[in-house]
Parts: structure tokens; sequence; C-alpha cells
């Protein structure tokens, strides 16, 4: 599976040539939008991104051109800038580390993307017309995007966890945009001219950190104003929904466990996860508030038995469909409390067809309408208007 959801997947990309022909895409549309008489005195981006929370990207200003840096765009991976160039104006002497950066005209008319998490950037800054690209239809839960692809607008170029290649590169996007690793795969699409741009969510630390990427797309289009407002209303959203818990005393917070058992071990949030920052801004006490980890950790099951066994709710385990179903899995669940009192909470309330969570796509966006259903789940007279939009208790069979 291509896209990304919290943690890195596991795919095996291979390039192949001699690809079956596949359905056109239509042509960009035309540049109304780049420079015609080039001043250089002048500022062609009169609206700028400013970054709250964000720690993985930065972005500096020229006249003409803006200079992008993702600082890990993959697991161990060097920092990546690239060069975003008003369309028109003329390529800038560049020097240094931007000698070999990849220069982009922008805004673009044409995107592939490897990640759902992108399609809802695009739908809230209202450009979902550039994607003519994604990795595999089946992982995508957003309606306009999926509506595209009915029309033949948007094509496969990874079908069964394959890359094509040839493929991306007779289609001639203006950008890929990756979501880190496949080397190979990526370098080989470079070569032939075509900008890939890492898109690195996944390694900030806090939700509104991650949400916060969507000026990031904005970059490419030249939508940093939409993109601010667009950000600033969610951030509102989630403190004012914060606001609520924040005085709760630490005796008064249930204690709240993550994860699942897999072959006597059990994979949690790290403490200093997203998640656990979640947690605590709905007025939950994690079990592992104390560890460094910011993203998925490995303990023991013994280990995890022993720290939350008595935690009174049990959040983002496995695809469980009933109480039942859990201890087939794994016995040991008995031992917990949260089990036992029927306390375990999913984000299994929209799923696709195909199995695909809207959670991992929208909810990246709309960390307010998670915090909304933690809080119901909390502490649910803190939330009496809010509807849960992803979340959904386990039934007992």
């Amino acid at each position: 599976m291509i896209f990304r959801a919290a943690t890195t997947l596991a795919v095996s990309l291979v390039l192949f040539s001699g690809c079956s022909r596949s359905p056109e895409v239509p042509s960009s549309t035309a540049r109304s939008d780049c420079v015609e008489n080039f001043d250089p005195a002048r500022d062609y981006f009169p609206e700028k991104t400013t970054l709250e929370f964000a720690e993985n990207l930065s972005v500096e200003y020229h006249k003409s051109y803006k200079v992008v840096t993702v600082r890990r765009p993959s697991e161990n991976g060097a920092p990546e800038q690239y060069v975003l160039l008003q369309c028109g104006a003329p390529r800038p002497v560049l020097t240094g580390d931007l000698a070999n950066a990849p220069v982009v005209a922008v805004p673009i008319t044409s995107m592939f993307s490897s990640s759902a998490t992108h399609m809802p950037l695009l739908v809230e800054l209202g450009h979902v017309n550039v994607l003519t690209g994604i990795s595999e239809a089946r992982y995508i839960t957003t309606d306009p995007v999926l509506d595209r692809v009915r029309q033949r607008q948007v094509i496969e170029y990874a079908s069964n966890n394959i890359i094509n290649a040839e493929l991306v590169i007779s289609k001639q996007p203006a950008i890929l945009m990756a979501s880190g690793g496949y080397p190979d795969a990526y370098a080989t699409i470079r070569k032939a001219g075509i900008a890939v741009v890492m898109n690195a969510e996944w390694e900030e630390r806090s939700a509104l950190g991650r949400a916060e990427w969507l000026k990031y797309m904005a970059l490419y289009l030249n939508e940093e104003g939409k993109a601010e407002r667009g950000f600033n209303a969610i951030r509102d959203r989630y403190m004012a929904l914060r606001e609520r818990t924040i005085r709760i005393p630490e005796k008064d917070r249930p204690r709240v466990m993550t994860g699942l058992a897999s072959r006597g071990m059990f994979e949690v949030s790290g403490g200093s996860s997203y998640v656990a920052k979640l947690i605590e801004d709905a007025g939950g006490a994690y079990v592992w508030s104390d560890n460094p980890s910011s993203g998925v950790m490995t303990v023991d099951l013994e280990a995890q038995i022993s720290r939350a066994s008595s935690a009174d709710f049990w959040i983002n385990g496995g695809e469980w469909k009933s109480l039942e179903a859990m201890v087939k899995d794994e016995r040991r669940y008995k031992e917990f409390k949260a089990f036992q009192r029927g306390n375990v909470w999913l984000y299994n309330r929209l799923v696709s067809a195909d199995g695909a969570y809207d959670y991992w796509s929208r909810g990246v966006t709309r960390p307010d309408l998670i915090l909304g259903d933690l809080i119901k789940i909390f502490h649910p007279e803190l939330a009496p208007e809010h509807e849960f939009v992803w979340y959904k208790q386990v039934p007992a069979e």
C-alpha cells in the first residue's frame, strides 16, 4: 500500500517498462497566471505563509521564487529543498545547496500524489482539478477525488503496489508529491526531469503541526492566504475545545491506553507522539506519557498489562468488529479494565467499501474533529453538542 497512514508502510516498489495503454489525462490548463512582463522589483507573493506548529517545514521568500525546506523528508533522510518559481519569471541563479535543487513553476497545474492524506488538502484549497495521478484509488475516501477517478481525469500509477515509472514520466506532471522512502523509484522519475517533492507531515509531533502542512500544499498553488485562513479556523476550533479540558486536575483525568498486541508484544503510541498530545488535550492521562518516543513503539505485552491494566479507556487498536473478536486475537485482552467495561473505541465510523479509513485521510487535516471525538469519549458532559465523526465504541458481539 503506497498511501501512508500513521507509520511507514512496508511496500515493495518495482519499476517496470512496457506499460499497458492507460487512460489519457487532460492536458494542463492555460497558464493565464504566468508573468508576461517580468518586473524584478515586484513581489510576486504578497500573501506569505507563517508557520506556528509545524517543525519539519520552512519557507524563505524571494521576489519571484520561494525556497521550501523539508527538514526530515523520510526516516533518516537528509533535508531537501525545492525552489518554487513564479510561472513566467526568469530562472534565478542558484548556488551552494540550491544549485541542484529542483525548480518548480508555480502555481502548478498538474500533480501526482502518493498519499490519501494529500486529498483533503486539495479540497480545502479548492484545487482538486490539479490532481492527475494517484498511486491507488482503493485508499481514497475523498469524494471529489473519487469523482475525478470515475471520470478518468485521474489515473493510477502504482496499482498492485508497483510504481509504473514509465507512465509517470509519460504524463509529465509538474510534481509527484510523495511521503518518503523508495529512493530508487523516485530517483528514476527525478532523472527524467519530474520534481519529486516530499510531504512529511507524518514526522510532526503534534496534531496541529501535521494539520499545518495544509500550508505546504498551498505553496505549490500560490494559495498562502487561503491556507492561512483555513488553518487558523481549524486551530481556533481546536484551542476552544482544549480550553474545556485544560483545567481538569490530574486526579480527575481518565487513564487512557492505545494499541494492540502482536506476537507477544504490544504496539502503542509513544509518550511524545501527536496521539499522546491529543489524549492530553482531550482531558485524558496517557499511560505511557513519560515515554520520549514520538512515533509508534513496541513494548512487551506483560509491560503493557502492568502499565495499562487499570486504564479507563482504550483507543486506536486493531480492526476489531467486537469485543468477542478481540479475545480471539489475544485472550489476555481480558486483563484490561477498559476491555472489561466495554470502553474500547476505534476510528472506524467512516470506512470506504474498499476498507479505507477516512480517519487516516481527513483526520490529518482536521485535528479539531478528532479532539471533539475524544472529549466526547472521555468527558461527554463537556461536548454535548459534538457528534462523533470517526470514533465508534466496539460492541460486545
